[in-house]
């Protein structure tokens, strides 16, 4: 976890890096674009120290069975401090953040869900990079606001993808962000220490509403009692003075996905400390035939082990396969 507001956390468009130059495109248009997304990362970024503030954030699951499941997560931010505390079901960490140092109690490997909340909170902002070309800038109105929508293509060899991006005209912040089989709406946004931050958020995969978020920012007064926020029991973790991230042994890609377009699944899982994959884990896309190959074909990738001070340790990885049509 970043130990700074995490608003700080700016995305970059991965819309699969292509080496082609740029298609012929206005370019007075594409500088718009880019003008207008920066305007976006401005108008909801700290530009100074923020102070001590808590973060409370309610979220809905929607599985494609039909069922449903709330949880909850607050954070706590102050200076270079930072807690955390998530309830999912049987899942509940509870970690202090230090700077030299992490307070937690017993490790639960966080479910796809958590993973997606922590991806979507509080704010997912991206850039244009040059493997995407700019069609046109369209005025639109989205929940009764008035936007602008950046419609563009990125191709990566055979992949072509559409898609769009929607600010809205007067505040600059995003609305909607439809990129690949993913569309995140932003909205109900709340001015917070010169900011403004959406205190709602919806995730729709393959047009399936999947995520719902209900966020709240609130500034704290006073000290605060980290001794009290300890969680029981806990385990203390020193970070790295040297680390060495894992690097890629074997982690062959499949052939094809069969009929049909490009197909991504984002698997989170584990590198331990033999270099090998484990708790692979996806969040349902609506192709269960995919998932569940993309679970496969992940647990059988090795890495060099991370070393953390010159010895094996694990880290959280979040993994792609990449399944082309034919």
């Amino acid at each position: 976890m970043p130990t700074f507001f995490r608003a700080l956390r700016l995305l970059p468009v991965f819309l699969l890096a292509s080496s082609f130059l740029l298609r012929a495109q206005d370019m007075p248009v594409r500088v718009e674009a880019i003008r207008l997304l920066e305007r976006a990362n401005s108008v909801s970024h700290p530009n100074h120290l923020m102070p001590s503030h808590r973060i409370d954030e309610s979220f809905r699951i929607y599985r494609l069975d039909g069922t449903a499941q709330d949880g909850t997560q607050n954070i706590i931010i102050s200076g270079d401090i930072e807690r955390g505390e998530t309830l999912f079901g049987t899942y509940h960490p509870i970690y202090i953040e230090y700077p030299n140092r992490t307070i937690q109690n017993e490790y639960q490997p966080p479910p796809p869900e958590v993973l997606e909340l922590i991806k979507l909170t509080p704010l997912r902002i991206g850039r244009f990079d040059h493997s995407d070309t700019i069609n046109s800038i369209i005025p639109a109105t989205l929940g009764g606001r008035p936007a602008k929508c950046i419609h563009f293509d990125t191709i990566n060899g055979r992949t072509h993808q559409s898609n769009e991006i929607c600010v809205d005209d007067e505040l600059g912040t995003l609305l909607r962000w439809n990129v690949g089989e993913d569309l995140i709406e932003d909205s109900d946004y709340a001015s917070f220490e010169g900011m403004w931050l959406p205190t709602r958020i919806r995730h729709f995969i393959n047009g399936k509403l999947r995520m719902e978020v209900e966020q709240k920012f609130t500034v704290i007064d006073g000290p605060i009692d980290w001794a009290a926020l300890t969680p029981p029991n806990p385990t203390t973790l020193v970070g790295c003075k040297q680390y060495r991230r894992p690097i890629i042994q074997s982690a062959p890609q499949p052939v094809h996905a069969g009929p049909g377009p490009w197909h991504d699944v984002q698997v989170h899982a584990i590198i331990g400390e033999d270099g090998r994959v484990r708790e692979a884990a996806v969040l349902a896309s609506g192709r269960d035939d995919l998932d569940k190959q993309a679970i496969q074909i992940v647990s059988g990738w090795t890495f060099s082990p991370p070393l953390c001070d010159g010895e094996p340790t694990s880290i959280r990885a979040n993994l792609v396969v990449h399944f082309p049509p034919y």
